[in-house]
């Protein structure tokens, strides 16, 4: 389990618990936010607590929560970076991880995904041992990709991940 935990103004970015998967299932289930994410593979209760279980076990998978009620509203999982990523000889023998992450839909536009990437990116490269970070995005999803340029994100490259074109941006620790 990660040791990350951090405070922003309104949240408190720590690692997910089983306790969490209420919150969770209310937030992944939204149809908004499914269409945003590609979750075609979560449709029900079983299914996203699959997911939620296999996150919690295979990645560093935080939780978003509110500080006003202590509710889970969104989360940022660290995954090992993109495969292409890992076979370039730039980040050959440099540590990185492939952010995901979702925000409840009533929660969006609200400047808290970047609020909680702000405190976490400095923590992963100052005290996590990451030396680059990357993220993946279809290009109809404007609003991720204005937030990662916003963060320091720089285009690496576009690619063809089975049907889906992605955008794939880097950002690398200050050296």
């Amino acid at each position: 389990m990660s040791s990350i935990r951090l405070e922003t103004e309104r949240l408190i970015v720590r690692p997910h618990g089983l306790d969490d998967f209420t919150a969770y299932f209310a937030y992944i289930m939204d149809p908004d936010l499914q269409a945003k994410l590609g979750l075609n593979g979560v449709t029900d209760e079983a299914s996203a607590k699959e997911t939620f279980c296999w996150l919690m076990k295979n990645c560093i998978f935080l939780a978003l929560v509110r500080k006003a009620d202590g509710k889970a509203i969104g989360h940022i999982a660290l995954h090992p970076p993109f495969d292409s990523l890992s076979h370039d000889p730039e980040f050959q023998g440099k540590t990185g991880y492939s952010l995901s992450f979702a925000m409840a839909t009533k929660e969006q536009r609200r400047g808290l995904m970047g609020e909680a990437l702000e405190a976490l990116i400095p923590e992963l490269f100052q005290h996590q041992g990451a030396d680059f970070l990357d993220r993946e995005a279809e290009p109809s999803n404007t609003a991720c990709l204005s937030l990662q340029q916003k963060l320091g994100f720089t285009l690496w490259r576009r690619e063809r991940w089975y049907d889906t074109e992605l955008v794939i941006q880097v950002l690398m620790k200050e050296q």
